[in-house]
């Protein structure tokens, strides 16, 4: 039986191409992408080894939660509603709790 918080494949991999775009927007600007790596403590070498992990999608999508202004820059130019970027967060956050 599942959970009451069970997510398809297909929402789990569209929380994940949510982050990857989120990502590619911060990383095509230098004062986007700085003041997320400072606030994370990573170093752009980093972001290849953690790019993959759930726990740094949700990192990303929480900075971009944080500062309305790139969150609505982002919606924009991905032409997504801003909620699903929130939606997106919870998906991979409860995946990562592993209570997918």
């Amino acid at each position: 039986m599942k959970s009451r918080n069970s997510r398809t494949p297909t929402q789990l991999e569209a929380a994940r191409q949510v982050a990857l775009g989120a990502l590619a927007y911060l990383a095509g600007d230098p004062e986007r992408i700085g003041p997320f790596l400072a606030e994370s403590g990573l170093s752009p070498a980093d972001l290849r080894g953690a790019v993959g992990s759930a726990a740094f999608h949700v990192a990303l999508l929480d900075h971009l939660i944080n500062h309305q202004e790139l969150l609505i820059a982002y919606a924009g130019e991905a032409e997504i509603d801003p909620g699903h970027v929130v939606a997106a967060r919870e998906i991979l956050f409860h995946a990562d709790m592993g209570e997918d």
